[in-house]
């Protein structure tokens, strides 16, 4: 539900703050005083379209925030958790930014978001009937929701969704066998070609890098020959350092024993001795090693050739080429095996047809009864308000189409995730008239009234915890205006509602009564709302009885409303 509304800069609304509560919750005032503008704002809050000249003249920004309690909506929970919004306390604050230059910003829970992510959270909040867009009954899309719901039907749905699903899955996998021959032919050649040309060359990995080193020292064995050979025969040769260094050693040794200072530093020239010799012998080996062989130098060459080529054609590493091939080699198995597989794949697709069927068909039964009885209902619902000659009807149809799934009495339909039906909610207003879209038929009043007629007869289904009723007075006095308080007043006790209205009838059933009014203040006009008293309540009622001049008789008249509305809900 909607606990505060906090509106700032909005229209004729400099600062504002509504704490709303359960039950019956009545706007009310004179013609012009900016009833609408609370609808506005809280359209706004929701996701609804705004625009830059809903800002106060002289400011930058407009704001609006709503304080919603969504403890009795489990359902929106999965919304917020999908768009990482933390809601530990089923409190929601939502809020909306709007700035002169057109630019504007959404949050909820003080993350910022998407408008049309607010939209999806507004339309699990609040339902507003009315001439304002945010009505959930005027989408066509939702009609069948509202079906199901009052049908109970939700699991049925699920089931066909996921048959559906499974459907798809299957024919995507179809496709994906289905090849004609000359592609057949062609792919298996080229595939072939690959696999056999990859397996020809044999490839290691790294084995490039290794290829790489190889010709660079093949590329300067001479340098490297006549560079090591001459450091040998300074390590090795008369006179170089391996034999000086051990006549070094023989002269420390003889005299080591009288010092162990030279005993220590000893050790250390026959570590360098040691040391120098096993180099000696490292380059020796490497130089005897050395090829200088030009054949060797193609080899390698020709071998880093073919391994660029192969890296060029199939991947940049030698993996990448290796993985090409592996890849490769499935799907020549998959290819060779496809007709088997789209065989058996076929004949999956057809049983799994047969279940949809049995399940779809199951569906729509039950939703053409559930239909029938919602139109009794909904029609005995518009008769009590007044509404003898509006025909409420359910368009419940399914698409022929070539390209469909479900075959019956020689067509094909179309299977949605939902289903086979497609579902419209139709009304003609007058009688004589025909049957057409809601938004067509019905006017803004009307429309509320059937929104009544239909809230009251979803109740238990529906998952919306506000409804906002604007206009669902217009047109109706007397007992009719009587009869919509009181249904209203029975919605209260299982939702909270809010209702702007011009009538006392309605006014008098009130839980919670607000006065909205229009002052100007130099050379501004400022709308102000002030939640009543009982006795201020009492003469609000009176004034819509009387006009502007309130007598003691429409005082009392109207007490007498007031109290008979208390003694009814009691």
């Amino acid at each position: 539900m909607l606990n505060r509304l906090r509106i700032k800069n909005f229209v004729l609304i400099e600062d504002l703050e509504i704490d709303f509560k359960n039950g019956l919750n009545v706007l009310t005032g004179e013609t012009g005083a900016g009833k609408s503008i609370l609808i506005d704002a809280i359209s706004a809050v929701l996701g609804d379209k705004m625009t830059t000249d809903v800002i106060r003249t002289g400011f930058e920004r407009a704001t609006i925030e709503g304080d919603f309690d969504i403890g009795g909506i489990p359902n929106i929970k999965n919304v917020l958790d999908d768009a990482g919004i933390e809601c530990d306390d089923d409190t929601l604050v939502l809020r909306r930014e709007l700035y002169s230059s057109g630019k504007g910003r959404s949050f909820a829970n003080s993350l910022q978001i998407p408008v049309s992510k607010l939209l999806e959270i507004g339309e699990s909040l609040i339902d507003i009937h009315g001439q304002n867009e945010h009505q959930n009954i005027s989408k066509v899309a939702k009609h069948r929701e509202i079906l199901d719901r009052f049908a109970g039907l939700e699991t049925l749905v699920g089931e066909v969704g996921e048959c559906y699903n499974d459907l798809f899955q299957i024919k995507e996998k179809i496709k994906s066998t289905e090849m004609n021959d000359a592609e057949k032919k062609r792919r298996v050649e080229y595939l072939s070609f690959a696999v056999d040309e990859i397996e020809k060359a044999r490839l290691v990995l790294n084995e490039d890098e290794a290829l790489k080193e190889e010709e660079t020292i093949l590329s300067n064995s001479e340098k490297i020959f006549s560079q090591i050979n001459a450091a040998n025969e300074n390590l090795r040769g008369d006179g170089g350092v391996i034999a000086r260094l051990k006549k070094i050693e023989q002269s420390l040794s003889s005299v080591a024993e009288i010092d162990a200072n030279i005993a220590a530093n000893l050790d250390s020239v026959r570590s360098a001795l040691y040391s120098l010799e096993d180099s000696s012998v490292f380059f020796r080996d490497y130089q005897e090693k050395l090829n200088f062989s030009e054949s060797r130098i193609n080899e390698v060459e020709e071998r880093l050739s073919l391994v660029q080529m192969m890296k060029k054609k199939y991947g940049n590493t030698i993996n990448d080429v290796l993985q090409f091939a592996e890849t490769s080699r499935n799907e020549l198995n998959s290819i060779n095996s496809s007709d088997e597989m789209r065989e058996k794949l076929t004949d999956e697709y057809r049983k799994k047809v047969q279940i949809t069927k049995v399940k779809a068909l199951e569906l729509s039964e039950k939703r053409t009864a559930a239909a029938q009885k919602l139109e009794s209902l909904v029609m005995k619902e518009l008769s009590d308000l007044n509404m003898q000659g509006t025909e409420f009807k359910i368009s419940i149809k399914q698409e022929i189409n070539p390209s469909g799934e479900i075959e019956m009495n020689n067509n094909i339909y179309m299977l949605y995730p939902h289903g086979l039906d497609k579902i419209e909610f139709l009304l003609s207003a007058n009688s004589g008239e025909l049957l057409q879209q809601l938004k067509k038929a019905a006017s803004g009043g009307e429309m509320s009234r059937i929104m009544l007629a239909l809230k009251t007869v979803l109740l238990s289904n529906d998952i919306v915890e506000t409804l906002i009723f604007d206009e669902v007075d217009a047109g109706i006095s007397g007992k009719t205006a009587e009869i919509v308080g009181q249904k209203l007043k029975a919605l209260a006790k299982e939702r909270q509602v809010l209702v702007i209205t011009h009538l006392p009838q309605i006014a008098a059933m009130s839980d919670n009564h607000f006065s909205v009014s229009k002052e100007k203040s130099g050379d501004r006009t400022f709308t102000h709302i002030k939640n009543l008293s009982r006795d201020e309540k009492i003469t609000e009622v009176a004034r819509m009885l009387a006009g502007k001049e309130v007598t003691e008789l429409s005082r009392k008249h109207a007490a007498e409303m007031v109290a008979l509305s208390e003694k009814t809900t009691a």
